[in-house]
């Protein structure tokens, strides 16, 4: 498959997935024009859909960052690479429904448990995308043993940490939100094919 049109093909759902957080966010419907203080209040209680949709939209952000770090060092796209491709896609643009329901319901088990079980499948996609890629040596030969090695180890602590966060929704559903923030600040320092 031409690399150029699947990288573009990636970016339009990447965009289209974190313009769709915003819809996640919405005034309540008022049964007469509001006064000040009560459009106030209404826009303060919108915060955790507000907190809901900076994380996501980071999420996204730095998973498209990865997905163009990683595809600028790859070499060709086979049909492969476009099937694992497309469940991460899937699973990306999943996101903003379990952002929604994060922001609507925060702190309760269901609702994080929604949100870290879509962000473990995007993980889990992105993990597999790596390894066939590694096995089927499909990147640059200039790209080092060491920069793929530092690549996956940075993967796979994302799908541990996914997976910690999922379980921890069950005891304690604020200990979830804190581990996906920690991954993001994690996602925000270059390492493996974002350095290279």
């Amino acid at each position: 498959m031409n690399k150029a049109r699947f990288e573009s093909f990636s970016d339009a759902v990447f965009a289209f997935a974190i313009t769709l957080l915003i819809l996640g966010i919405a005034l309540p419907e008022f049964r007469h024009p509001p006064t000040d203080p009560e459009l106030a209040r209404s826009l303060v209680t919108l915060w955790p859909r507000v907190l809901a949709y900076v994380l996501s939209f980071a999420v996204i952000g730095l998973m498209w960052q990865n997905h163009h770090a990683l595809f600028r060092l790859v070499r060709t796209v086979d049909r492969t690479t476009v099937f694992l491709n497309l469940a991460l896609l899937a699973a990306t643009v999943f996101i903003p429904f379990a952002t929604s329901v994060l922001g609507a319901y925060p702190g309760l088990r269901s609702a994080e448990l929604l949100y870290g079980l879509t962000l473990f499948g995007t993980s889990t996609a992105y993990n597999l995308l790596l390894r066939h890629l590694v096995a089927a040596r499909r990147f640059e030969s200039h790209v080092g043993d060491k920069t793929i090695l530092e690549t996956v180890v940075a993967y796979r602590i994302a799908w541990v940490t996914y997976t910690l966060a999922a379980l921890a929704s069950f005891v304690v559903p604020y200990l979830s939100f804190a581990l996906y923030v920690l991954l993001v600040g994690y996602f925000l320092v270059p390492r493996g094919a974002d350095r290279d």
